[in-house]
């Protein structure tokens, strides 16, 4: 008969496929490699399936492993989520926020917000990360985020996405363009010059080259990134300019890059998004508070 898999096997699993060696998920678990390594071989004994081939010293996931991987990821957030429900439950003032936020917020504007997250409630836990909003939605659903805060519209029957704060686009130029020491500009002056457009399918893409064409102007594209903070990089090397959202350029954060506002706004919004099929937590209403008074103190952009 074969013996079903425990916890702590399955943990093993995982932590051995995605750290790439014994050595590495050894210094994860804390534990010696030889231990490690005795409990792969009993796992893959009593599953009677071979984990792992060993290739010149090297593990490599067998097709049946890879089969069970999506398996093991959802095992291990289930753990990850009993685990930040008991530490909320024990502390009840405390507890855990889960937050995430799409890429052009990820680097100026939300750690500023945990920032004085953390300073008016220093018990709470922070578990902080930056993704695209199609993985961002089903961790949203699955409970491993509790709130979203996005640049990006979240259009889902389960998710509730509310505008908490109004913003625009904005041009950024290299600082020795004379476009930098204008007080605004207008798309058909940042037109003139090579343009790198932030995503030509994705969101800001459309709504920036929705603006040119009501305009009748046709810039000259020399490079298209996913997100804006790339834009901001290459702007930075002198290679063009770019229209990006206010929230995720910081003038102190490219040394040879200025932001201009454009003369024709584009609105854009902050949206918290949080699913539906469970009430927002305390720690994350707290969360949306301190990001509109921020806003209303001029604090975010």
């Amino acid at each position: 008969m074969i013996k079903k898999l425990n916890y702590k096997q399955v943990e093993m699993l995982w932590i051995v496929a995605t750290a790439g060696s014994i050595s590495a998920a050894a210094r994860q678990l804390d534990v010696s490699q030889p231990a490690i390594s005795r409990m792969l071989a009993q796992t893959e004994a009593q599953a009677g399936i071979q984990f792992f081939e060993r290739i010149r010293g090297r593990l490599r996931a067998t097709k049946q492993l890879v089969d069970l991987l999506p398996d093991l990821e959802r095992a291990q957030m289930a753990l990850q989520r009993i685990n930040d429900k008991t530490l909320a439950l024990s502390d009840a003032q405390g507890g855990v926020l889960k937050v995430a936020c799409n890429p052009s917020l990820s680097k100026h504007v939300m750690p500023r917000v945990l920032s004085i997250y953390r300073g008016l409630y220093p018990d709470t836990f922070l578990r902080f990360h930056t993704a695209t909003i199609d993985d961002i939605i089903p961790s949203l659903l699955g409970g491993e985020i509790d709130i979203a805060l996005m640049t990006i519209p979240a259009d889902h029957p389960f998710l509730s996405s509310a505008t908490i704060v109004e913003g625009t686009m904005t041009a950024v130029v290299p600082r020795d363009n004379p476009l930098a020491e204008r007080a605004h500009v207008s798309l058909e002056e940042v037109a003139l010059y090579p343009h790198i457009l932030v995503g030509e399918r994705l969101h800001f893409g459309m709504i920036v080259s929705s603006a040119f064409g009501r305009a009748g102007i046709q810039p000259r594209i020399v490079a298209d990134v996913p997100w804006c903070d790339l834009a901001c990089a290459l702007v930075n090397q002198g290679m063009g300019c770019a229209i990006v959202d206010e929230f995720s350029i910081s003038q102190y954060a490219w040394a040879n890059v200025r932001a201009v506002p454009l003369q024709q706004p584009i609105p854009i919004r902050l949206h918290a998004v949080h699913a539906i099929n469970r009430p927002m937590s305390e720690v994350a209403a707290r969360f949306v508070r301190i990001v509109k008074q921020m806003q209303r103190d001029g604090e975010l952009a």
